[in-house]
């Protein structure tokens, strides 16, 4: 008997070929005739077929918390960049994380992404707050967090500019897979912070740092994708 994910993966696969433009009439019916009785003979319902064309890569936050809004943010621009979708949750070995959903190899374009602009946000920030001379340790916390968010406007400002949207045969797909593997998944509603007086200079330093990261998407769609970084100091 053939494994499960291969029986999953020939379905797809003939479920693809019945929906493409240059398939004959009997091409599509012959496609679609074969899927159906496999997916009979295996008991497999149509919602695995669709989720087992979605691919996932995850990234661990390093916090046993869960992740603030501007991690969250964070990946949500990444995940824009290479059309995918991404959630966070909680491993008692490791830690928060957030996983990435796409097709191809576009998850790990999108993990890939968060990793390095991470990295670049976490130590521009550090070196904002370390600016800070005679406040209170809430208020450099409060500047530091503004900073964040203006670094990442400024990054989300560039991502728009060359992010398209999820076709809505991938957006099936995810919601398909979400559904089966993530059937009590949450929204969360990412409020703007509110800079006033002496800390609005520190959001308008990070939009500034924020515009020096340079974001370069390859021509198309597809596994020619990229993306690079540059300055962020």
């Amino acid at each position: 008997m053939m494994d499960k994910q291969k029986v999953l993966s020939k379905v797809a696969k003939l479920m693809a070929l019945a929906n493409s433009q240059g398939a004959s009439p009997n091409e599509v019916e012959t496609a679609l005739r074969q899927a159906r009785n496999l997916m009979k003979r295996y008991n497999l319902e149509h919602i695995e077929v669709e989720a087992h064309s979605v691919d996932e890569v995850s990234v661990v936050t390093n916090t046993r918390r869960a992740p603030q809004n501007w991690l969250h943010s964070l990946a949500a621009t990444c995940a824009k960049a290479f059309d995918c979708s991404h959630l966070a949750y909680f491993n008692p070995l490791s830690g928060w994380s957030f996983k990435f959903l796409g097709k191809g190899i576009s998850p790990e374009f999108a993990a890939y992404s968060y990793s390095m602009l991470h990295h670049q946000l976490v130590a521009a920030r550090r070196e904002h707050v370390a600016q800070q001379k005679r406040c209170k340790l809430k208020t450099k916390r409060h500047r530091g967090q503004l900073f964040a968010e203006g670094w990442l406007n400024a990054v989300s400002f560039k991502v728009a500019q060359f992010a398209g949207c999820i076709d809505d045969t991938t957006q099936g797909e995810i919601k398909a897979y979400l559904e089966l593997h993530h059937p009590q998944l949450t929204t969360q509603t990412i409020e703007p912070l509110v800079a006033k007086g002496h800390n609005t200079g520190s959001m308008i330093a990070g939009w500034s740092q924020g515009e020096k990261a340079t974001l370069h998407r390859g021509v198309g769609k597809d596994r020619h994708t990229s993306l690079m970084f540059g300055g962020g100091q």
